[in-house]
């Protein structure tokens, strides 16, 4: 897949970074951009306190921007299944990457074209801090 170009619906990109200096640096971009890490989920930790063996790293960070939840909330409660915005950093044949759910990509599965153009600013500002982080 070349790198920030998966038509489907993720936007993903490789890093030279570690997982943590990704992370950190992630959630530096983001608070720039008006965005929050609500929680992170370690997927190899969970994944290894079951007893599942799982080499790599895969972490889930939970974003948000409190306004534009609550604008989306407000509009259409039930597009709040939808929230919050994720950004996985992980690891794969040895390489790192930084990947989102492209909100485009989840609210064209809503038949609500209002909110179009509000998942496009919001697509826009994550791939941003994205690429900054790069």
């Amino acid at each position: 897949m070349p790198e920030g170009k998966n038509p489907s619906f993720s936007y993903t990109i490789k890093t030279q970074k570690t997982i943590n200096q990704a992370i950190e640096d992630i959630t530096a971009s983001l608070k720039e951009v008006g965005f929050g890490v609500l929680g992170t989920i370690n997927f190899k930790e969970i994944l290894q306190k079951k007893g599942l063996d799982f080499k790599d790293e895969y972490r889930l960070l939970e974003v948000c921007e409190p306004s534009a939840a609550k604008q989306v909330l407000e509009s259409n409660p039930g597009i709040g299944l939808l929230l919050p915005c994720t950004i996985a950093v992980y690891q794969k044949n040895n390489e790192n990457f930084i990947s989102l759910a492209k909100p485009t990509s989840l609210l064209a599965n809503v038949n609500d074209r209002q909110l179009d153009k509000f998942g496009e600013e919001i697509e826009q500002k994550l791939v941003q801090a994205i690429q900054k982080v790069k």
